[in-house]
């Protein structure tokens, strides 16, 4: 599918393609995954080394698993907490949020939980499966020393969706809503398999927004309806289309 733009040509390089439809933008909207992360040393979930190869993150990954082990349970999400605090933002974090300061209607979604497209400057940023550097309990968030709360003594739980729990209602119809205003819709390193979060793109085309894809694997459900599909890690070809849209 060939974006109709003045500065899009059937010779422009795919970069080329989706700089010109970031030039012609006014509503942009980046539903980001795992691969925007990979770089920073966070573990994916669904390739060979990633994190559902893990017994241990299978183990204690649901809801119920806390009242089951919560020995087990604290131990393993205090472990993803350290990486996840020791991680920094790498260049495809910072070219979003440099991306909001060109484009300041720009809205960043993401189903990563390590907080790191706020730490590079982006704002708003709708964490549609919440935040591992944030704990709670039943009705109150920490951060709490020893993951417990501080008033009533319980076992606290990182702030993330967990198997057999329901998105935040809010968070999700704003990215919903986000979604179906937009005129360019981005697809950066997800799979997009998981619902409802996965019906985003869906959403943006059915209002006739733009679809970009960056992943580095195909994405067969999506990249045939994709104004522009981009191969690649996102730390990498990222900055270069900022720089070219700043450039313009």
């Amino acid at each position: 599918m060939t974006p109709v733009t003045p500065e899009a040509t059937s010779s422009s390089s795919p970069l080329e393609s989706a700089i010109a439809l970031l030039r012609a933008a006014r509503r942009i909207v980046v539903f980001s995954g795992a691969g925007l992360s990979q770089a920073s040393g966070i573990p994916t979930y669904r390739d060979a080394d990633g994190l559902w190869k893990n017994q241990n993150a299978l183990q204690f990954s649901h809801a119920e698993d806390l009242k089951r082990d919560p020995s087990g349970f604290t131990k393993f999400w205090g472990q993803r907490v350290s990486v996840v605090e020791s991680a920094s933002p790498n260049p495809g974090h910072k070219a979003l949020a440099q991306l909001q300061l060109l484009r300041p209607a720009t809205r960043l979604v993401t189903q990563n939980v390590d907080g790191l497209l706020t730490q590079a400057g982006g704002l708003d940023v709708l964490e549609l499966h919440g935040s591992l550097r944030r704990w709670r309990c039943g009705n109150r968030s920490g951060p709490w020393p020893f993951h417990r709360c501080l008033r009533c003594g319980s076992h606290a739980r990182p702030d993330v969706v967990m198997f057999g729990e329901m998105l935040n209602p809010g968070v999700l119809l704003e990215a919903q809503v986000a979604a179906q205003e937009s005129d360019l819709f981005m697809v950066v390193g997800s799979t997009t398999i998981v619902y409802p979060a996965a019906e985003l793109p869906e959403l943006a085309m059915a209002r006739g927004s733009r679809l970009v894809t960056l992943n580095m694997e195909p994405l067969p459900h999506l990249d045939d309806s994709a104004a522009v599909v981009l191969r690649g890690a996102s730390e990498d070809l990222l900055p270069r289309l900022l720089a070219g849209l700043a450039s313009a």
